[in-house]
């Protein structure tokens, strides 16, 4: 096979005769071609100096030495300087790199090119593909043509259908926009079998590490590898395969190997671990876990995270021991005498402590949630509300996308996740498919959002409600706004945590700018952005950053306020255990004041019917004074007999004994609204919760007495003041 010009030796007489063919080709006027062979001289003789064989070398050399030169506009041979690089690389007769085209408006250097040019037809291709794009800008249109024809002329492709997907990553980060939008015309002319790519997860690593690459990564030494491997293949088998499991035990275990090889070398074996070697390690691995954790934790004197990795060493072993006692068992010669680490091993060394700092920190954002929760959700739907009303007295826009959008967006995505409980990856799963329409028995028709299997491998289906229904509905909407379609189409989507893809489907959460599912962390900043900019604020008057999982603490506390039943919220939630529950959820202590009353009335109807603090008639009332002796209190009779103790002492308003007189109306009112400024003074004062519950609980015991006393009829309230 001839080799290409670029490739054989360098002839200066041989590059300008194939520079003058490529000219003469050319849709230019005489006068512009008769420049352009000028230029190609010019950039002959530059290549003439430049060292190197072939004319391939000496154009790297060129690239890297003359060009920069060049472009800084220091010794330029001529005004038009870079005619002969415009003959010389759309032609092929050079094969460029994309640093240098990174720069460069190639698409403007094909126009002169004859039509039936391999790269002019390419580019027809590529104006057609991006001008079907709504969503994007025509600035970044023009950047994914240039961006096509980088890739072809880098790599010597003849047709846009030999791209791979590989091939985008080598695209400069400064034109990530424009490769998104080649990607999706890539993607519209059949060269992708898939849905485009954002850039963020074009850009992630496309598979899981193998066993043995997390084994290596994890810095585990020679000695411990070969147990490693078998353990976490073992464990994916038999216990969980989850990709992030597999590398969190790795790392943990590897801290472990490593401490051993540099304190104990005389070990070399897991068989040869003793319970003395874990008890050293543990002041060590407590003392190094402070050197990595997050945030500006000072005060604290011992990490969870330490906990968390030495539980993955606990468990290690223990597999260890119980997996070498089964026949023929590849563990057996790996397994110590004994567990050397066990759960009484990880007492009294402060975890505990670290965990009510951790629970006391979850109620205290709890708190701060339910006060600030409100103002975050009002701001999230006035923004939209407002950027629909300006949208509504603009031009229609011709983006699919506006400002409209995105404060929607905001306001679905936390509505979303406030409103169904649901984990941030359970969220990003959600298909239309998920959706479930059902028929009762009587013919009323209700709706379920099923949730696929995530933390717990385990599914589980929420009821739609009125809320949570208007907030998948807008979400459609948009979708079908955004795609221009009457459906929600299948898109593709990559599981990030777990390194695989998740299959085609019409997901839920897609089109936010790009028609591609969002990633985890688009939608955590947008949340974080939300709180930020609604101004919310901690107790301590610190920013409220609100996290995705805030929602489901916050869907915990609301439901446990308002009386659903714990292990209802349980199944909601898909929590393993009712004291996740409990964590989650706060209960104020008015909240607890109000459930007793309902309790303790619910007890009194029980025993004495729904009867029983109905006012009396005349003939009741007499045939009751008749038999008891009454006590009069002022403002009501006490009808407890005499002689007996009264467990209420001066607390006689709101007793079931209390019978309030018609007379003493004017005085209740009084007693109300001086109890009521009272109150309101506490609020103002910030009392504690408690005392402010115990005033409310009195104001609620003399709206009682107010409504019985005026509830009374004139013969009734005869008969009280007559006996009294």
């Amino acid at each position: 096979m001839k080799p290409s010009l670029a490739d054989r030796l360098y002839d200066r007489v041989a590059l300008l005769s194939r520079s003058d063919e490529v000219v003469a080709s050319l849709r230019l006027t005489d006068e512009d071609k008769s420049k352009m062979r000028g230029a190609c001289k010019h950039l002959a003789d530059a290549l003439g100096r430049c060292p190197g064989i072939t004319l391939q070398q000496r154009w790297q050399d060129f690239e890297k030495t003359v060009w920069p030169i060049w472009a800084s506009g220091v010794d330029r041979p001529c005004t038009l300087w870079t005619w002969g690089a415009r003959v010389l690389v759309p032609a092929r007769i050079v094969v460029p790199s994309m640093e240098w085209l990174h720069e460069l408006r190639v698409n403007q250097w094909v126009v002169r090119f004859p039509e039936d040019d391999a790269l002019v037809q390419q580019h027809r291709l590529l104006l057609e593909a991006t001008g079907g794009i709504r969503w994007a800008s025509p600035h970044s249109r023009q950047l994914a043509v240039s961006n096509g024809l980088r890739l072809l002329l880098v790599h010597g492709y003849r047709s846009l259908s030999q791209i791979q997907d590989e091939d985008l990553k080598t695209l400069s980060p400064r034109h990530s926009k424009g490769a998104d939008v080649l990607d999706a015309a890539l993607c519209a002319l059949g060269v992708f079998a898939r849905t485009p790519k954002h850039g963020s997860t074009r850009h992630s690593r496309r598979r899981p590490l193998t066993v043995t690459e997390l084994v290596d990564v994890s810095r585990t030494p020679a000695t411990y590898r070969e147990i490693m491997v078998l353990y976490l293949e073992t464990y994916a088998a038999r216990v969980s395969d989850r990709y992030t499991t597999r590398r969190h035990k790795a790392i943990a275990i590897a801290h472990f190997w490593r401490f051993l090889v540099e304190k104990h070398p005389q070990v070399t074996s897991t068989s040869q671990v003793r319970p003395l070697h874990l008890r050293e390690y543990i002041p060590h691995i407590m003392a190094h876990a402070l050197t990595v954790r997050r945030g500006n934790k000072t005060e604290e004197k011992v990490s969870s995270t330490a906990h968390s990795w030495l539980t993955d060493l606990r468990t290690f072993f223990s597999d260890l021991c119980v997996w070498a006692l089964e026949p023929d068992s590849p563990f057996a010669h790996f397994a110590p005498p004994t567990v050397p680490l066990t759960r009484h091993s990880l007492l009294g060394l402060g975890f505990d402590k670290a965990r009510e700092r951790t629970r006391a920190r979850i109620t205290a954002t709890v708190l701060d949630l339910e006060r600030e929760m409100p103002a975050i959700r009002s701001f999230a739907l006035q923004r939209w509300n407002e950027a629909t009303a300006r949208m509504a007295s603009l031009p229609v826009s011709s983006k699919p996308w506006t400002q409209e959008s995105d404060s929607f967006w905001d306001w679905a995505l936390l509505e979303l996740l406030v409103q169904s409980g649901l984990r941030i990856e359970e969220a990003s799963d959600l298909t239309t498919l998920d959706i479930l329409k059902r028929k009762m028995p009587d013919g009323r028709i209700y709706y379920l959002l099923h949730v696929k299997p995530s933390k717990f491998d385990r599914a589980r289906v929420l009821p739609i409600g009125d809320g949570l229904g208007r907030v998948i509905a807008e979400i459609v909407r948009h979708v079908k706004r955004f795609h221009g379609t009457r459906h929600v189409p299948v898109c593709n989507h990559w599981n990030l945590a777990q390194k695989m893809p998740r299959p085609p489907a019409p997901y839920l959460i897609q089109a936010i700018r790009h028609p591609s599912a969002p990633g985890l962390q688009t939608i955590r900043s947008r949340i974080k952005n939300l709180s930020t900019s609604a101004g919310a604020r901690r107790a301590d008057g610190s920013p409220l950053i609100l996290l995705p999982h805030d929602c489901r603490r916050v869907f915990a506390s609301e439901h446990l306020n308002n009386n659903t039943p714990v292990h209802v919220i349980q199944a909601l939630l898909g929590h393993a255990s009712l004291d996740t529950v409990m964590i989650y959820a706060k209960l104020y202590p008015s909240q607890l004041i109000e459930e007793y009353r309902k309790t303790m009335r619910g007890l009194y109807n029980a025993h004495y019917g729904e009867h029983g603090l109905k006012n009396p008639t005349a003939e009741e009332w007499a045939a009751f004074a008749a038999s008891c002796n009454l006590r009069d209190m002022g403002t009501h009779l006490c009808a407890l007999p005499t002689g007996e103790h009264c467990p209420k002492g001066l607390l006689c308003l709101g007793c079931t004994h209390a019978q309030p007189k018609k007379s003493a109306v004017p005085v209740f009112r009084r007693m109300l609204a001086s109890h009521q400024r009272s109150l309101n003074a506490a609020k103002g004062h910030n009392e504690p919760a408690g005392q402010i519950a115990a005033r409310e609980l009195e104001l609620v015991r003399i709206q009682t007495a107010l409504q019985r006393a005026s509830e009374l009829s004139d013969d009734v309230a005869a008969a009280i003041e007559a006996h009294a």
